[in-house]
Parts: structure tokens; sequence; C-alpha cells
């Protein structure tokens, strides 16, 4: 039985024949020039090869170890066929190709123990302690600008951590340009501007180039900024560096300065090794040492740091300091926007941020989404171009295999039937149309160069259909696309098509998927194909040969600052509201912004919070205002409502550990009252948290209460929206849990305590003994924001790390012998030895010390509750005290047992009201009506409120809401009035009964209508008992439902019980 290798041995074989029978073909029909042949020849080569790597991947050969017998077999036999072919033919054409791949096997990936971290790290903690010998010692040589720029980077290596070559020289370059514009506005403290008592690390904040992810695009480059310890020893040298001039810095030159510094202290340590490493980087072109990363002669540095007894450097912020887990600082606007800049509400403030608020903007919550495969079937015409003709698919298999000419014949019928469709339709399938031709132009271009059709087929389904829904959405035509819209168009297919390779990766993660890899390759040959044929515009998409995608990482934070003025203006617009329903609404978005600020939670996880992902026993079976302490988790999950972004957001979040204690009051007071209103019939899946009346806050309107808010705050052109809340509620967290007590009193509202009980309640005690080297604080921080892994919170979230990473390294003795600062600084000390911690603190020449800025101390802002937050509803107590017991004394209460048994009683149809009177009446009769009312679907929000109409409006409503009181029955589903009249057939009562209907109509929605039965009343029947019910839109009798609702409005009223 033959083996499948040997199988795929033969396959290759023969594919190979038959290729250089093309390429055969190819020699002996064409008149062209050698050259043009030599390139159509590689291009024949180069489909093949194109053709076996994706001939392995369906083998599951997807990786370079397993792919390599292979295509070196398929070299091999390319060769050895050349080779017949000029032994046996007579004037040979000679064939230039001699295909090689050359496979650099990476080094397995290395994981290392425990012992060879210590090992490799006491190396280094050997050269630092060596280093700083040698700054403590009278022989520091510092005479020319290059030993001063060697000193300045090396302290940045062993001190900062910092070994990436080009974040070195853009550290550099950075300092340059702010001692040549005279400022520090890239300098600041790590922590606030009142801890005096203690070394305050100065951080440099600068930005450098990378090719595919970064915060900041200028030009079409993408920048990072970066944070990076600009410590002591630096400080220093670069103020001897101020002295003597600058220079612009470089790659080579950084690498020469560190050469010559290590020249020089080789007597005292041994790096000859570390010489000659970077001796032999010198030797790389000057566009290679740009883009180098991390210089690998101090690949180890930070292991050096993780050992050093005085530090406290994890595994995850030394992986930050050397540049291996992706991550960016905020840009120098957003952090001076979060963190320093300074702004008090004034009375004018006040007024313009009450008085700016968009219409109220609701919406039903949908339980159907759409998803993007029905987007898909909204486009109008089924694609020609992948059509197929309904005779031939129902033929078999083996016929289905058309020969080449067929396949040609059909792509040139379509090409004849777009052309004629093109001018028949509107600008939308104008552009599918253009599309297919111009994809059908590069097929018969592909062909002309002798591509097998197989092989352009493969070319097509690798990307074609994606170009085509792309152009769908295009809103102008095809012709006018410029190069930001190619660029943006690519950007978008091959994302599209990464992200499905993401998909399977996660649902197979030893499978390679490389689809968009190929869609690149196959993209660049079809833009170079337009490009000489229509004339599109070049694009950077295809500036490099591989595919990666470009991450650009929205990189804001709502400080505690900024969060503190949001809830005042958000307070002022509260209190401004015109109506208790639009003042609802706004209270319900203060809760959702707390939401996402404290758990980070994205705004439609937060829309379709249900009552069942909310777990609190407490609240639903316990008084909540003796129960203090309560627990609530959010448990969030796939509902009927929305679809979480993955798997891995499938989380419970615990409020008690992150939420500060006013902050949880307002929580358990708002599921308190809500638990209470909520609809008992309707399954609780389906009960949103967020939502009035069946109704939620329209996504719209959150987006432009937000825009308005940070306006006020910030300025316009911030880019701040709700899912910056998001951002910050990782950064807090982190700082929260990994920080020192000066980085979590500086950077979040949190108290130090509270950020203890926080890591105990979550880590446990035995953690905390080991805190600062614990790693699973990362691997929770990503289970919670609701990622795979640290490495995507980081990259997309995590701002602060390298704040995280400094306040972790930077308390060390930093000292030099005193004769370096009288040499650098032209001082006059006497002292042997000198910490720069104290001296660069004490000394007002340090300019880049003393003029940097610092933060100032947080004054919070509690969440303030408005009155109708603070008192139970009428509702509310009339529930307590059915379904516990509570509220026995309540004056509402009492009044409803009275009304009660008034209304439903015969024998108690006369009672007269006395306060206190209710003792020894029964219960039973408001047991009942509430029974009665939740049976038919009551809910308390039915009616118009009574606070919420107009003066001359409340005195009807009042008036029929007195009526109501007094002279009611309630049989049934109707309410019965006695109307008596006098010899003179006049009515006897002092109420009139149009007085009743015109007031309580003020209180019935738009939705509820009175209906009257005999009325007016006829005095010749001998009944002369007027009828009264209610009716909501399908005719159904509400009557018990809107009496009840009546009840609850008319117990608040004091002035209807001083005349009852």
């Amino acid at each position: 039985m033959m083996k499948k290798s040997d199988a795929i041995y033969d396959e290759i074989t023969q594919q190979v024949g038959f290729i250089f029978d093309e390429i055969l073909n190819l020699i002996n029909q064409s008149r062209q020039e050698p050259r043009v042949v030599d390139a159509k020849i590689k291009e024949i080569w180069t489909d093949f090869y194109d053709g076996l790597i994706c001939f392995l991947d369906q083998k599951k050969l997807n990786r370079n170890v397993l792919r390599k017998p292979y295509i070196q077999h398929s070299e091999k036999c390319f060769l050895k066929h050349r080779e017949n072919y000029e032994r046996n033919t007579e004037n040979a054409y000679l064939i230039k190709l001699r295909p090689k791949t050359q496979f650099i096997d990476p080094p397995q990936r290395q994981i290392l123990t425990t012992e060879e971290r210590i090992k490799l790290g006491r190396l280094h903690f050997h050269i630092n302690a060596e280093l700083k010998t040698y700054w403590r010692s009278r022989t520091v040589d510092t005479k020319t600008p290059q030993q001063l720029w060697g000193n300045f980077y090396l302290s940045l290596i062993y001190c900062s951590g910092c070994n990436d070559l080009s974040q070195l020289t853009a550290i550099g370059n950075t300092l340059i340009d702010e001692m040549q514009q005279s400022r520090t506005s890239l300098c600041s403290k790590l922590y606030r501007a009142d801890y005096k008592k203690i070394t305050n690390p100065l951080v440099l904040h600068y930005r450098t180039q990378h090719r595919y992810y970064g915060n900041q695009i200028e030009e079409k480059n993408i920048y990072q900024w970066r944070h990076v310890w600009f410590n002591p020893y630096a400080q220093m040298f670069m103020e001897g560096i101020k002295r003597q001039g600058v220079l612009a810095q470089n790659p080579r030159c950084v690498i020469e300065a560190i050469i010559a510094v290590f020249d020089v202290i080789s007597v005292q340590v041994d790096v000859s090794e570390q010489i000659q490493e970077l001796k032999k980087i010198l030797r790389c072109s000057d566009q290679a040492l740009i883009d180098m990363g991390a210089l690998k002669t101090f690949k180890h540095v930070n292991l050096g740091l993780e050992i050093h007894p005085d530090l406290s450097l994890d595994m995850c912020l030394s992986e930050v300091l050397q540049n291996r887990l992706k991550t960016v600082s905020l840009t120098p606007q957003d952090q001076k926007a979060a963190w320093f800049k300074e702004q008090a509400l004034t009375k004018d403030d006040a007024f313009t941020s009450s008085s700016q608020r968009p219409s109220l903007q609701t919406e039903v919550a949908q339980l159907e989404m759409i998803t993007a495969h029905q987007q898909l079937k909204e486009i109008p015409f089924e694609l020609m171009l992948f059509e197929r003709d309904e005779e031939k698919s129902k033929q078999n298999k083996k016929r289905q295999r058309k020969s080449e000419s067929i396949k040609l014949m059909r792509w040139k019928h379509i090409q004849k039937s777009l052309q004629k469709k093109k001018t028949a339709v509107h600008s939308k399938e104008q552009n599918l149309i253009e599309a297919q031709l111009r994809l059908l132009g590069w097929i018969f271009d592909l062909k002309e160069k002798n591509n097998k059709v197989s092989s352009i087929e493969r070319y097509l389904s690798s990307m074609a259909k994606d170009y085509l829904f792309h152009i769908y959405m295009y809103e102008d035509a095809i012709e006018t696309m410029n190069t930001q819209d190619y660029e943006e168009l690519y950007e978008s297919i091959l994302n599209g098509i990464d992200d499905r390779d993401e998909i399977q990766r996660t649902s197979k993660p030893n499978m390679r998927q490389g689809r968009a890899q190929y869609a690149f390759g196959r993209l660049k040959s079809f833009h170079t194909f337009c490009i000489q044929k229509y004339g599109t515009p070049q694009v950077s998409n295809f500036k490099y040969n591989t595919f990666q995608r470009v991450q650009l990482c929205h990189a804001k934070l709502v400080s505690p600052q900024i969060f503190n003025q949001l809830k005042q203006k958000l307070m002022l617009k509260i209190n401004a509201c015109s109506t208790l329903q639009e003042q609802e609404y706004m209270q319900q978005l203060q809760l959702m912004y707390l939401l996402a600020y404290r758990l980070g939670l994205r705004l439609n996880e937060i829309r379709g919070l249900t009552f069942a992902e909310i777990i609190c026993p407490e609240l639903i079976w316990k008084n909540s205002q003796h129960n203090q302490d309560i627990q609530i988790r959010i448990t969030l999950k796939n509902n009927v409502y929305r679809r979480l972004k993955s798997q891995n957001a499938n989380r419970q979040l615990d409020l008690n550990a992150v939420l500060l204690k006013d902050e949880m009051e307002f929580i358990k007071q708002y599921l308190n009252t809500y638990f209470s209103h909520i609809n008992l019939i309707q399954p609780i899946d389906k009960r949103l948290v967020f939502s009035s009346k069946g109704e939620i806050l329209s996504e719209l309107y959150i987006t432009q209460m937000t825009q308005i808010l940070f306006n006020e705050i910030i300025g316009k052109d911030h880019n701040y929206s709700f899912h910056s809340f998001r951002h910050s509620a990782a950064n807090h967290l982190a700082i929260a849990w990994c920080g020192s007590k000066e980085m979590v009193m500086t950077y979040t509202d949190y108290t130090w305590n509270h950020a203890k009980l926080m890591r105990k309640y979550l880590f446990g005690e035995c953690a905390i003994e080991h805190e600062g080297v614990i790693q699973h604080k990362w691997r929770l921080l990503a289970d919670w924001m609701g990622h795979s892994s640290i490495e995507q919170t980081a990259s997309h979230y995590l701002h602060t790390l390298d704040l995280l990473a400094i306040d972790r390294i930077y308390n060390t003795p930093c000292l030099v012998h005193h004769s370096l600062v009288n040499t650098l600084l032209g001082e006059q000390q006497t002292k042997d030895e000198i910490d720069l911690r104290q001296y660069i603190q004490n000394n007002k020449g340090f300019d880049f010390y003393h003029q940097s800025l610092a933060l100032k101390k947080l004054q919070p802002f509690p969440i303030i509750k408005t009155q109708s937050d603070m008192t139970a509803s009428s509702y509310e107590i009339i529930r307590c005290y059915i379904e516990r017991s509570e509220y026995k004394e309540h004056i509402w209460l009492q009044r409803c047992i009275w009304l009660a048994a008034k209304w439903k009683s015969p024998k108690l149809s006369k009672l007269k009201w006395e306060q206190n009177s209710t003792e020894s009446m029964d219960e039973q009769y408001l047991l009942e009506f509430y029974d009665d009312a939740l049976k038919r679907n009551f809910d308390p929000k039915t009616l118009v409120l009574f606070t919420e109409l107009e003066q001359p409006l409340k005195a009807k409503a009042l008036s029929a809401l007195a009526i109501l009181i007094q002279h009611t029955k309630l049989r049934k589903n109707y309410i019965h009035f006695q109307y008596r009249f006098d010899e003179n057939n006049k009515p006897k009562m002092k109420w009139i009964m149009g007085d009743f209907i015109i007031g309580i109509q003020q209180l019935l929605p738009d939705n509820v209508k009175l209906k009257t039965d005999n009325y007016p009343v006829n005095i010749k029947q001998k009944s002369r008992e007027i009828k009264v019910s209610f009716r909501d839109g399908n005719e159904k009798n509400i009557t018990l439902c809107v009496v009840f609702g009546l009840m609850l409005e008319a117990i608040k009223n004091d002035y209807l019980w001083e005349i009852a």
C-alpha cells in the first residue's frame, strides 16, 4: 500500500513535468526577447509554487518544517528536467531559473526554566553592577559627545530596561527636540505633585515609528507613543550633552556610542562578546538598522532587572520593557486632557450644560438582530461571475470538470453579457458590473501570460467575492475612487479575510490559516493590472511583500478627573429635565456610564442586560434598607437582545469588588426599585434592566449625549466615545490590582485600603503575600475584559503598562562620584558619592525634572441621587408590605387598606376616613385587589404621573380623585356611582359626573379610553347607577389595573385625605 508521502511526491513530480512542458512550449513559440521570456518562466514557476503551497495546506502540511521536503523535491525535479533539456537539445535556450527556497528554520521557542532565567539574569545583573561601579569611580570618560551619548543609552538599557534600537534612537531625538525648543512638555512626574517625601521618578513621553501597530497616523506613517523612565543617570548625562552641543541621532550613532563606552569599561568587566555582537550589527545597511527592533546583545537585560533584590518586576511588565508585548501610551493631547487639564465648573458652564441635551430617543428592544449573512443577501442580483449554468450543474461530477477552452468561452460570454447590462442599471449595480469586468480583464491577462485556468480560478476564489462585496458598499462610481479609497478598500478586504482566519485559528488552533497572505499577493497582482489598464492610482498597501494587518489603537482614557466632571454635568442635565420620564432615562444613562467605567462593559452588553443576568438573591428576598452587605454579580452571556463579541466575552463580574460604597448604594437602590416594578408575567430573560414601558434608550441618543458631555469637558475634536469607558476600566483595574500605593492614589479614585481589599477579595490571601511577582492577576484582568489573553487586552486597551513597569524598577540607588557631577554640571561638590535621586530633586538646574508636569490630588464627586431616587414609590411600599410585611406603619399603606375595603365591601361603602382607624380593618380586600391587578399585568407606570401635569390640569385631576375616593364602588370589572335626584329631578350630589370624567382623563395614557354605561342618566329608568370602565387599544377591560394605579396616585396627596 502506497504511503501518503509517496503519493504526494508522485503528484508533485507529475505537476513539475507539466509546468516544464509549459515552459518548453513558451520557449518554442515565443519570439520575444530573452528578458521577457525569462520573466514569463519565472511567473510560471511562481504560480506553480503558490499552487504547491495551497496543495500542501490541503494535506494539512501547513508548517515550514513539514513543507520543506516537498518543496525541495519539486525544485530538484525542476533542476533535473532543466539538466536533461540542456543535455539532450541542440542550441538549447539558457533557462536562468534555478529555484532554491531558503529555509531559515527559526529556533525553538525558548521556554526558560527558573534556573536558566536566573543564570541569564545574573550576567546582565553583574554588567549593571559594574556599570554603576564605573559611574561611581573617578575614571568616567565624558570628554566627547559620543561617550556622553553612550553612557546615556547604557543607562536607559540597564536602568530603564529599554533595549529596542528604534526606541533608543527616538528617545535621543525627542530630547534633542525638547532642548532645541527650550521646553519640557513631554516630561512628567510619575506620581502626584503632593508626594514630597519620596522619590518621584521622571517619565519621558516619546513616539517611535512602527510598521503596523500604533495609536497615531501622520503622513501615512504609523507611530506608537510610549513612556520610559528618564532615570537620574540619563538626566545627568543629558545635562552634559546639552552643554557640549547636540547632534541628531540615528541607529548607527547609537550603536557606535555604546561600543565606545564598552571599550572603556571592558577592563573592569568582560563585555567582549557584547562588543563583537554590536560590531556585527554595524555591518548592516542603514535601512536594516532602522527596521531593526530589539538589540540581540541586550536580549536578557530584563532578567537582570527581574532578579534585582530592590525591584519587583514581574514577567508581564518585563515583556513590556522588552517591547515584546504590544501596547501604547496615550498621545500628548489625550494625556493632557485626561490628567493635566484643570477645569472647574462655573455658573455659565452649569447653565450651558443643563441646556444642551439631544431630544429623547427611545426604541423597542429588538429580539432579532440582522446578521452579516442577512446583509449579504440584500445585494440586488446574483453576481454573474460566480453563477453556474443550471443544465451543467445537474451533470455528474466527472463531466463538471470542464476543459480550459470551455471555461474561457464561458467567461467571455459573461463579459459580453455584463457589458450589455451595464448601461441599463443604476449606479450601485454599475459598480458591481464594472468590478466584474475588471476581474475578467485580469483573468484574460493572466491567461495570456500562460497561467493555468485552475490557478486563475484559485486566484479568484481567494479574494474576488470580498472585492465585489466591498465595491457594492462603495457609494460613488468606481471610476472616481482615489488613492485613499483604494487603500481603505484593500485594507478592509484583507482585514475581513484575516478575521475569518482568526475564527478558524480559534476553532482549530493547530492549523495555520494563511488566506490573508495568499489574497494579499493576488490583490497586488490585480491592482498592478488595474494600474496598467485603467490608470488606477498607486497605493501603499503593497509597499511590503508580506501582509501584516495594521492595527491602530484608539487609546483614550476617561480619568477620574474627567469622570467627576461628567457626573457633575450629567446631574445638571437630570435636574433640568422637563418630564419625569426623561429624568428616569437620564438616571439610567448615569448608571450605564458607571457600569462601563468600573466594569469595562461594552455598550451593547449594557443595553441588552437582563434581570436574568443579575445575580443578587438578597435584593429579591430581603429588605434592602436593612441589608447593607449584599452581593451583586453580573453574568454576561448571549441573550435574545444581543450576541456577545466572542466566546471569551461570556464572563461573571463581581460588582462588590470594584465599585465604591456610594456607587454600590446607587445600584442597589436602582435594582431594588426595578425588581419591585418588573412585570412578573414576562419571562425573566426578556426583562431588560434599562427599559421603561418596554422601551430602551436608542444607541444614537446615548452616542449623542456622550459626545455632548465630552465636548463640554474636553472640547471638540477629541474622539472620545462611550467605548472610552471600557479603556478606562482596563487601565484603572490594572493599576488597582498591580500598582503601588502611589500609583493607585495618583491615577485612580480608589483608596489604598479599597485596592488592598480588592486584591485580597479577588486573588486570595496567599497570593497577596507574593503579589509583586504573581502572574495570574494578568490572566484575571484579561478574563474580566472578556479576552482570550493579556496580549489582546494590552494591545487594545492598556495604556499605562509603561508607567506600571516604571513603578516597579525606579526604586534603586543612583550613585555617582562627585567629580562626574562637577565635570558635567560645573558644580563644586566635595562629597565622595552623590545619590542623584535626591540631588536632582534639590537642584533647580535640572530643567527636565523641575519644569515637568505632575498630577494634582483628586477631589471625588459622589453620585448624587435625585429626590425621586431617595424616596420609595407608593407601589414599592404596598408590594413590600404584602410580600415581606414591611412599612406596616406607613400612612400610604393605611390609606390603601381603607380604600380597598371601602370600594370592595358593600357594608363599608359609607365608611369615613380616620387616621389609625385601619388596625381592626381586614386587609384581605387589599390583598385581593393587589392579586387581581397583577393577574391582569398591572404596570405601575401605566398612568400619567400627577406631578407631570400642568397646574390647571392638576386641579381637574385632583377633583376627580376626590370623587373617586368618596363615591366609588368597585364591582367586578366596573366602578359604580349612585346617582340620586330630588323632587325637581335635579341631582342631590354636590359633585358633577362630567368633572370626574374630564379629570380622570388627564391621568390616562393615549391608549386607554374611559367608557360609561347609563350616562347621561335616564331618570325614567328604574336603575340610576352609572357604570364606568377603562379599555385598552384592543378593547380589553383593564378597569382593575387602572383603578389600582389611581389608588396609588391618590394615597400620596395629603390634601385629598384632609377633605375625605
